[in-house]
């Protein structure tokens, strides 16, 4: 057993991706002298996740990929500590012990460990296999090659070149959600035939509703590829230590030399369990992303927090909110005050140059409740459609396909819970703009912060 060295910190911030990195950042700017340091169990300085899936396919290179260069970390005195994972956290003596012998004393302590994929079966070995169980760790798989999963940097790196050395020309994708199709638009970027495996009856079945999945999984099959919809995997067959065949529930049997597994990503939390910090579907924080353990904060894609739009307490993992949470950990660990009010789901892919957004609660139709009201524009020739879902004459969600340059208006829309009542009757045309919005909200624009369009 390695020696346990001990040193001390004023703040102590576990992940290396945009809530840490933020939250680090906005500490720097209040104080300017603190202790800072990052531990990261990668070994890459950082890199942007939503990215991952454009290095995979090449269109983008290792030197577009992070969002911080590696000269902010000396430049604002933070400490960056890579492949080295936090192993324990001790609250009551506010202590950090990590996998290399380190025991790490801090002031004020930031968990942003982001999230894992979900593994939905436990191991896979010999000729003929039943895939069963909840498992959790990819490695349990017993060393097969060909199974991967793509929710990091490491994995992209491995899955490309596990494709080149071995000139695969197909993959199987497990999961219809957003990571399983932004791992099939780069699957069909690099010019390999596809199949998507989903239990659900239709494709990004959380965000889409049954015209836009529809639009989508017949772009797919145009491009010689296929979808299996309410199905999974019964059992995976190899040989010599490969994958080799697929058998989905219902008998079909497909071939398969590439597997991504992609049914979801849940908070990691495994750190916090022993100690006494609240989880449920991730860390509970309050509107200061404090835990209710004493100096000790989480944010990111590892916690739980509010959805503006259902009024539920949700784990929400996308970018921009990480980011905006991290900011706010940040400066409250530093002393300053800052909320969080909450955020809503914003999804964005793009397939066989078809680019799709969906926005908030996109799944709900007027049958959902008596105050929602759908409004939607097609046309199928172009493969356009438009989705706009209004409660009480509030955008409370939104799809696009096809024509997606606007959508930022209708971000907007929905974040600053715009009474739109005096343009309904537009709210879902093609040349819905800022010409087009309420009178105060266009002043609000000019003068206040802005939306993306």
């Amino acid at each position: 057993m390695e020696k346990i060295t001990k040193s001390k910190t004023d703040y102590l911030i576990i992940g290396n991706s945009a809530a840490g990195v933020s939250a680090a950042e906005n500490i720097r700017k209040i104080d300017k002298t603190g202790g800072i340091e990052i531990f990261s169990s990668e070994n890459f300085v950082n890199y942007s996740r939503p990215l991952i899936t454009y290095y995979l396919s090449g269109k983008i290179g290792p030197d577009r990929i992070c969002f911080k260069s590696e000269e902010f970390y000396s430049r604002n005195n933070i400490i960056l500590n890579l492949s080295t994972a936090v192993t324990e956290i001790d609250t009551s003596r506010q202590e950090v012990i990590t996998d290399r012998g380190r025991k790490i004393g801090y002031g004020k302590l930031l968990i942003a460990s982001g999230g894992k994929p979900v593994i939905p079966f436990t191991s896979v070995t010999g000729r003929n296999n039943k895939a069963a169980g909840p498992g959790s760790e990819i490695s349990r798989l017993g060393g097969l090659e060909g199974i991967f999963t793509l929710t990091n940097l490491a994995d992209a790196v491995a899955l490309r070149r596990y494709i080149e050395e071995n000139s695969i020309s197909s993959a199987s994708i497990l999961g219809g959600g957003l990571i399983g199709l932004k791992t099939a638009e780069a699957f069909l970027e690099m010019g390999l035939n596809i199949n998507i495996i989903e239990l659900s009856g239709k494709i990004l079945s959380a965000s889409f509703d049954e015209e836009a999945s529809e639009i989508i999984s017949e772009r797919v099959r145009e491009a010689g590829s296929s979808i299996f919809t309410g199905s999974t995997i019964e059992s995976i067959r190899t040989d010599g230590g490969k994958i080799k065949q697929l058998t989905l529930t219902g008998g079909k049997v497909i071939s398969c030399e590439l597997l991504v597994v992609a049914v979801g990503v849940k908070p990691d939390t495994g750190l916090v369990r022993n100690w006494g910090i609240k989880d449920g579907q991730g860390i509970i924080v309050d509107e200061e992303m404090r835990t209710d353990v004493q100096n000790v904060y989480a944010a990111g894609d590892v916690t739980r927090s509010h959805d503006r739009l259902s009024g539920q307490e949700k784990n929400i993992a996308i970018w921009p909110l990480a980011v905006r949470q991290g900011a706010v950990a940040g400066k409250n660990m530093a002393g300053q005050n800052a909320s969080y009010r909450g955020g809503f789901f914003m999804n964005s892919v793009e397939i066989l140059g078809v680019p799709v957004i969906s926005l908030g609660l996109s799944s709900l139709e007027e049958s959902s409740s008596r105050d929602i009201r759908v409004y939607r524009t097609r046309h199928p020739e172009k493969q356009v459609y438009r989705k706009i879902i209004t409660r009480n004459s509030r955008v409370i969600g939104a799809i696009f396909i096809g024509a997606v340059e606007r959508a930022g208006i209708y971000a907007g829309l929905i974040s600053n819970e715009i009474d739109i009542s005096e343009v309904l009757g537009n709210i879902s045309g093609e040349d819905f703009g800022i010409l087009q919005l309420p009178a105060d909200y266009k002043k609000h624009l000019v003068v206040g912060e802005g939306v993306e369009v």
